[in-house]
């Protein structure tokens, strides 16, 4: 116990160090991290008191509905922080130079992975935890909830509901790591995508909304009844369930009846943490050993490397510097296990989005909830590539290394260099938008005249995350840092993804009222003109354009600053 205290106090020490350093550079950085975070949140709070409002209130859809929306929500919520601890897991648990220093250290291996654990869980749960708590703030205020209302959610529903979903991503990944010793890693990612696309996909159909709203409606006016019975069977095992219980007996002014879903959420993250202390005493040192030798998840027979138009050496299309670099790159990402299974991971994420769109339903719709349904979808078409700039695009300077002073040293154009990682970075993240979008669009029966201006849309959103990403991650650069999970969960990344989300807040405010009149035309005459494009793909030209412009003239100054 004691050197779990030292090593906990060390770590602390080391955080607030950080956070109180009196320099005009860390001082500076803070302040506008508090802005950037406050005003964040503060945008948060009034969106999700809006809508609550809306929904109770003008849609008149009843508190039980609301809080059956918001259990799909925290549904797929669950999915991604599971998802997200599983990949910051790997790179924490099992590809971290702290463990392997923690190793030769005489400590038991299940101290390291409890130090581990809590250090990968608040490391990768602190900003969705504040947008969670922005989100409490305004969901309580509609209802008039008093004080310890939030703190008791808070910190005894939505943080073991976190804790649930992270310690989950754990065993499941120390199974993974045994099952692709043997199986490979071909196989293990195809069952992996095959499960959570299945999971999502079955979960939507069985519980179908559009068939629960009718369901609900039937009743109307007195929709504020409790419809358990709707229920289908198996969700009253999920802690997504779980908490939507809890909040829906505490707002309707029977707390006593939420007790014993928050006995079952809290009891069952205790046995979590039970049997992931067992499994971790028994398996994570031998997963570790297997992981640490990445051959072991290889087949065993030699194969030829694919892209060998990429192999070094070989001859090429570009001058030899813009070659050298771009090679380099690719091999270094496609080298590292962390990194493209990162990607397959983001990709199967972007699945099951794309599945849990197709098992809806929105033929018969009013405007306003058709508007909505087109303007949700594509803000988290967004987030999506916001998340994939982030995690790929922040990283790609300060991975330069301590090695930097090299390529400075050499014949090459820092300038050249700039624009040439913005080049590659672009190339792999705009398709992605583009496809990503018009599909979730498709999918919900969208009009052709929108499926274009989502496709515009969608294209200059992505160079705009890309050179947004790219300068801050030049500004921001971290070349003592190797592993790059944790430069995309660092302070600055967590102020470029902000900033981000308020790029894509803006570009949602200028499209959703010229989409609502067309889909209100359309819905009442049949036929809708497309004159209504051209000022909002104007204004998003105009937006992208300038954050393009300011981001690269803010990187490339970072760039050639002192290294």
């Amino acid at each position: 116990m004691r050197e779990l205290l030292l090593i906990f106090n060390l770590k602390a020490h080391t955080f607030l160090k950080k956070i109180f350093e009196w320099k005009l550079e860390t001082v500076a950085k803070d302040i506008s991290s508090l802005l950037i975070f406050g005003g964040f949140a503060v945008g948060v709070f009034i969106l999700s008191r809006t809508v609550t409002l809306y929904l109770l209130q003008e849609a008149h859809i009843g508190q039980f509905l609301f809080h059956r929306f918001l259990s799909m929500l925290l549904y797929v919520f669950f999915i991604t922080v599971n998802l997200g601890n599983m990949i910051v897991s790997y790179a924490t648990l099992y590809r971290s130079q702290e463990v392997n220093f923690l190793m030769a250290l005489p400590l038991t291996h299940q101290k390291i992975f409890l130090i581990k654990f809590v250090d990968n869980f608040f490391y990768s749960s602190t900003t969705l935890s504040l947008i969670g708590f922005a989100v409490l703030l305004g969901y309580g205020s509609c209802f008039d909830m008093p004080w310890y209302f939030y703190f008791f959610t808070m910190f005894f529903i939505m943080v073991p509901f976190m804790l649930i979903a992270g310690i989950l991503a754990v065993l499941v990944l120390m199974s993974l790591i045994k099952i692709a010793a043997r199986i490979g890693v071909r196989w293990l990612l195809a069952i992996l995508a095959l499960v959570y696309l299945s999971a999502i996909y079955l979960y939507f159909r069985i519980v179908n909304p559009i068939e629960l709203v009718q369901s609900v409606m039937r009743f109307f006016p007195n929709v504020n009844q409790y419809f358990g019975h709707l229920d289908p069977p198996f969700v009253k095992y999920l802690p997504n369930h779980w908490v939507t219980e809890f909040l829906y007996w505490s707002v309707t002014g029977s707390p006593e009846r939420g007790i014993p879903y928050f006995m079952i959420l809290f009891l069952t993250m205790l046995g979590l943490v039970v049997v992931a202390g067992i499994v971790a005493y028994r398996y994570y040192f031998e997963s570790w050993v297997l992981a640490s030798d990445a051959s072991s998840m290889l087949p065993e027979q030699k194969r030829k490397p694919l892209f060998q138009f990429f192999l070094l050496g070989k001859e090429w299309l570009f001058r030899p510097q813009t070659e050298s670099v771009l090679r380099r790159d690719f091999w270094l990402f496609f080298r590292e296990p962390s990194q493209w299974l990162h990607m397959l991971l983001m990709i199967l994420l972007m699945m099951i989005f794309l599945v849990s769109i197709g098992s809806l339903d929105l033929q018969e719709v009013r405007p306003f909830l058709l508007t909505i349904s087109v303007m949700i979808v594509f803000l988290f078409d967004g987030f999506l590539i916001a998340s994939i700039a982030l995690r790929f695009v922040f990283p790609l300077i300060s991975l330069e290394g301590d090695a930097f002073w090299i390529v400075r040293s050499a014949p090459v154009s820092l300038h050249r260099l700039y624009w040439q990682k913005f080049t590659m970075a672009a190339i792999g993240i705009v398709p992605i938008a583009l496809i990503l979008s018009l599909f979730s669009i498709s999918m919900l029966r969208g009009h052709t005249i929108v499926l274009l201006v989502t496709g515009i849309v969608s294209t200059l959103v992505a160079f705009s995350l890309v050179a947004l990403n790219l300068s801050a991650g030049t500004f921001f650069a971290m070349f003592n840092e190797r592993n790059p999970i944790r430069i995309a969960s660092s302070q600055g990344a967590s102020l470029t993804f902000l900033l981000s989300m308020v790029y894509l807040t803006l570009v949602i405010a200028i499209l959703i009222g010229p989409l609502g009149k067309f889909y209100q035309l359309l819905i009442a005459r049949g036929v809708a003109t497309a004159e209504w494009i051209y000022f909002p793909l104007a204004s998003i030209a105009i937006l992208s354009v300038l954050v393009i412009w300011l981001s690269s003239t803010a990187g490339l100054r970072a760039i050639h600053k002192d290294f």
